[in-house]
């Protein structure tokens, strides 16, 4: 398996040590809502079962499946407001093990209203399709909480700056394993939970989380005291669930505010030690020299991404090399940039090839140039900073093209503005206050006075 699909597949991974029967529709969705101003940011997360996946034959060594998913929001009168695809690999190993499957991550922004979310997942060699289809309501704009969102992980930022790795979303300062249902093992018990609280007055609430089955309370916490200010707050607790026996579960928490109780609900799975086995196997550590089997093509694409991070010395060296050469440049790169010299894995090569991958994902621009994702605008701003802390996003207005906004408050405070003035989904840079990077001069114009007051409000 190839560097790239070790660092995205690994991290997404999931066994729950049952073959899915081929007659059953297995694409699950899952979406969050969170407010932001008068919209409503809708996570999507999808499991894709790797069952319906066929072997490529022409994959050569190691050979593997691929994916492409595909996906429409649509408001009440059916008109389309965000479409996006991608495709995604999948390494042989990942589909020879019973019950596997991995999570794809999407997020998008609608105003107040009800929309339909439509989403299939194609298998690229046989053609086979599976398709979802989940109506979204936009937060009433006086919900006092998000929806819940379950994870196997969250961790704070370690450093101003510091990206997510691989499978992790970020809210905040902090990351969250993205899945569309956690699945916990006997030795990775503990269940994380991340929800947002609304309550446009300083308040003290207490929060109470319970474990349920079928309707009945398995376990339930003693609630907890947290104060919380009139601009909202965040409330990301663990719960440590060993002895939990396999199954099915909920979730349950509880927010009491002075003037009543706000209840929301998610689910998760309790999975066995066969399940552990499995994950085991299939997540071996990957190869001392990840560089070392890998072709002068696929040394090449991911040289690419690298110019974002080179230093005048390393400039325009590595075209002129031999094979062995390239690989050579690509060690002494990324071990130049270990944090952790000495171990097996290279925490800042992983984590930016899976920015490189997300870029690739979420950014590709069609038309006649057909750029990748990560030689777009917003592909190289991702690649540099990573996800932005905070989005303005307006995918449909009356007065000006469609057109994203951008900030990040580390390593300094930056703003980007992306304008759609093809309407294909080809967003250009057009303003930002970064030194390195260029505006065009007529950039209000291109926008529109109400899309400018926007802007400089966010």
């Amino acid at each position: 398996m190839t560097l790239l699909t070790t660092v995205v597949a690994i991290a997404t991974i999931w066994c729950t040590g049952k073959p899915m029967p081929q007659d059953q529709a297995p694409v699950e969705v899952v979406t969050k809502r969170f407010l932001r101003g008068d919209a409503t940011l809708i996570d999507g997360f999808c499991r894709v079962p790797f069952g319906f996946l066929t072997v490529d034959p022409a994959a050569g060594a190691g050979r593997g499946g691929a994916y492409r998913v595909e996906i429409a929001v649509r408001d009440s009168t059916g008109l389309v407001l965000h479409e996006s695809g991608w495709s995604q690999t999948v390494g042989a190993e990942f589909l020879e093990v019973p019950g596997a499957s991995t999570v794809e991550h999407f997020s998008f922004s609608v105003p107040h209203g009800r929309y339909t979310l439509d989403l299939s997942v194609a298998d690229s060699v046989s053609g086979a399709v599976q398709r979802a289809s989940v109506e979204v309501a936009a937060l009433p704009r006086d919900a006092r909480a998000s929806d819940l969102l379950l994870s196997s992980g969250i961790r704070r930022a370690a450093a101003e700056g510091a990206a997510a790795g691989p499978g992790e979303i970020q809210k905040g300062s902090l990351f969250v394993a993205a899945s569309a249902r956690p699945v916990l093992t006997p030795r990775q018990a503990e269940l994380f939970y991340y929800v947002e609280l609304y309550p446009r007055a300083d308040v003290s609430v207490a929060l109470s989380a319970a474990v349920t089955q079928d309707g009945r309370v398995i376990t339930s916490t003693v609630p907890e005291q947290l104060a919380v200010g009139a601009a909202g707050g965040v409330a990301s607790r663990s719960l440590s669930l060993a002895g939990l026996p396999a199954g099915e579960y909920g979730l349950r928490l509880t927010v009491a505010f002075p003037d009543g109780d706000v209840v929301r609900d998610a689910a998760f799975t309790m999975a066995g030690f066969e399940t552990e086995a499995q994950i085991a196997e299939v997540t071996a550590a990957p190869p001392s020299d990840p560089f070392a089997e890998l072709t002068e093509t696929r040394l090449d694409s991911l040289y690419g991404p690298t110019l974002y991070l080179q230093d005048s010395g390393e400039r325009n060296v590595y075209d002129g090399l031999s094979v062995d050469g390239k690989r050579n440049y690509m060690r002494q790169f990324w071990e130049k940039r270990d944090p952790t010299p000495g171990t097996p894995v290279n925490e800042a090569m992983v984590a930016y090839y899976r920015l490189f991958a997300e870029a690739n994902r979420r950014f590709r621009e069609s038309g006649a140039g057909d750029t990748p994702g990560w030689r777009s605008d917003r592909g190289r701003i991702f690649l540099k900073y990573g996800t932005p802390e905070e989005t303005l996003r307006r995918p449909v207005s009356e007065d000006s093209p469609p057109f994203e906004v951008w900030k990040y408050s580390r390593p300094r405070q930056l703003k980007y503005v992306f304008l759609d003035e093809t309407g294909l989904g080809n967003y250009q840079l057009i303003y930002t206050n970064d030194r390195l990077e260029t505006s065009r001069a007529d950039w209000t114009e291109r926008l529109g006075p109400r899309a400018v007051e926007d802007v400089l409000r966010f």
